[in-house]
């Protein structure tokens, strides 16, 4: 099992992210939510769910939620809980 960190420590756990890892969770603190075709455009990334899915292993709480589009397609949207 992965030990999740404290609130605490996760700025010990922001500051070692590799430089992509690190654009994606500062595009998520903004307090949007962000669909993987949004951080895509955004970060001029390929696919954003594998470096999504690495912040989740390494303790950093991502939610996200399904979306339905005007067309009737679902797609995720991923945002952080904001505080307060």
């Amino acid at each position: 099992m992965i030990p999740t960190p404290s609130t605490k420590d996760n700025g010990k756990v922001i500051d070692k992210l590799p430089r992509v890892q690190r654009k994606v969770y500062n595009l998520l603190r903004n307090g949007g939510k962000y669909s993987a075709a949004d951080i895509s455009i955004y970060l001029h990334l390929c696919d954003p769910r594998g470096h999504i899915a690495e912040l989740r292993n390494k303790g950093i709480t991502i939610l996200d939620e399904w979306r339905v589009s005007d067309y009737g397609s679902r797609y995720k949207v991923y945002f952080l809980k904001q505080e307060g």
